[in-house]
């Protein structure tokens, strides 16, 4: 409870004010594009498979006063804002690689009237998001970068702004050379018609360490297990412990989702989605020994709600089940009603 009370006064401290001036006459200050309905807030809560415990998490884009206006045309000056303010209320906070990634991924104010016109319809224009885990009286900050506004502006691929941004946090704790460079081969092995697209990168808001990850969001054709298991080995070029668990992982909740047997030939190459199918594959880079030809990558498959059902009651009954069947009867029994309260 005493971190419940916590929580809500820094919410209330330093995310509400975050979150923009109210709307007017019913018009939001500033509409945000991450969301479907135009908020500037996400929240979800996370799941580990192998604990009860649950992780809250929240995601914002933050609005400033000058959202839109002259002085900062595609609200980019907010989000540093938020998090320069609440640096003595969340330890181990640290802005440094805030500071470089989001100069790497963003375009000059003057530029954003020649973005915004460029800009394709619904195409997001939300640059920076900020993320916030809450577990155990500890808040983690992240920040997510939209490389998508600079592309436009630049020419310049989606993937190489993100690479180059990450090449630029090679230091004295070690390199992500390697990592990019597995990842870029990887994507490079496509036809550009059916190359995976980068489309956010973003890391944790903490001092630099050997353990700082790196995360490169990437949206990926996906119909069948087999191309799902692709995408996270790199067509492979990932294996060992920190991947094999991933894959399997995958393929049990694959079978579990569209009522399909481990032990049927055809289970891998089974297309049970429709050919314009897309999932979000996230790979957590982290620094290695420079020079070394070694990379340090992790994997993690978003798939969308829609591949779970068309109706809120549908992805409640596979959720539920799978918990059920995952030792999790607490969740299974609870999981309608939680979502029930948040809607």
């Amino acid at each position: 409870m005493a971190d419940q009370v916590n929580y809500l006064g820094w919410f209330l401290r330093r995310i509400t004010p975050a979150l923009g001036p109210r709307p007017l006459d019913g018009k939001p200050h500033w509409g945000s594009s991450f969301t479907p309905d135009g908020s500037p807030l996400e929240y979800s809560l996370n799941w580990k498979q192998k604990t009860h415990r649950q992780t809250v998490r929240f995601t914002i884009e933050p609005v400033g006063e000058a959202a839109g206006s002259a002085a900062d045309i595609l609200n980019q000056l907010a989000a540093k804002d938020a998090l320069t303010g609440m640096t003595d209320e969340v330890p181990g906070l640290d802005l440094q690689r805030f500071i470089l990634l989001s100069s790497e991924t963003g375009v000059p104010n003057e530029a954003g009237q020649e973005v915004l016109a460029k800009l394709p319809s619904g195409h997001p224009k939300v640059l920076t998001l900020l993320a916030f885990d809450l577990e155990g009286g500890n808040i983690v900050a992240k920040a997510y970068y939209n490389p998508g506004p600079k592309a436009l502006l630049t020419g310049k691929p989606t993937k190489a702004i993100v690479f180059d941004a990450i090449r630029k946090c090679n230091g004295p704790q070690g390199s992500y050379s390697a990592g990019v460079q597995v990842l870029d081969d990887y994507l490079a092995s496509y036809s550009a018609a059916e190359q995976p697209q980068v489309f956010l990168l973003a890391n944790d808001c903490v001092v630099d360490s050997p353990a700082s990850r790196l995360k490169v969001y990437v949206s990926t054709p996906i119909t069948t297990l087999a191309a799902a298991s692709k995408a996270i080995t790199l067509k492979g070029r990932l294996s060992g412990p920190a991947i094999e668990p991933v894959v399997n992982a995958v393929e049990e909740f694959w079978e579990h989702l569209f009522g399909l047997s481990s032990t049927d030939a055809v289970t891998q190459d089974r297309e049970v989605l429709p050919p314009d199918s897309r999932g979000v594959l996230v790979y957590e880079i982290r620094p290695t020994i420079a020079g070394s030809k070694d990379a340090d990558v992790e994997v993690k498959l978003h798939m969308p709600p829609s591949w779970l059902g068309n109706t809120d009651a549908e992805v409640c009954k596979v959720l539920s089940s799978w918990f059920e069947k995952h030792g999790h009867p607490e969740l299974a029994s609870s999981y309608q009603q939680k979502l029930v309260s948040a809607l």
